[in-house]
């Protein structure tokens, strides 16, 4: 199995199905050559932290921005003032992104700024 690739809830299902009936992780892997043995391992050790075989989210830096000032800033783009410039955008928001994290966020939300 290629590095990187997420087991689908299905195949977790099943690895759980598997060990449910008493099969240990060799002979699911025999069965399967096509997931690793580590994978398997580590599958059936993690069951527990899992809910309903879907992944938990990754963990990550919290986003800077909160969903006010995202609002605000949608706001202020296509209702009160399409035509404001990036500067003001940012001090609207006490600079707590940088310019191209803006751009960024007003590209995502379907933002285009006047060129």
């Amino acid at each position: 199995m290629p590095r990187g690739r997420e087991l689908s809830p299905q195949d977790r299902a099943r690895i759980y199905e598997l060990r449910s009936i008493g099969w240990s992780p060799n002979r699911i892997h025999k069965q399967h050559p096509e997931w690793a043995l580590s994978t398997i391992r580590s599958t059936i050790r993690r069951a527990a932290l899992r809910d309903n075989h879907v992944s938990r989210p990754r963990s990550g830096a919290p986003r800077k921005l909160m969903e006010e000032q995202r609002d605000h800033l949608y706001d202020i783009t296509t209702y009160r003032n399409p035509h404001v410039t990036n500067r003001d955008l940012l001090e609207s928001i006490d600079h707590v992104v940088k310019l191209r994290s803006l751009q960024g966020l007003l590209r995502e939300l379907g933002c285009r700024k006047w060129l």
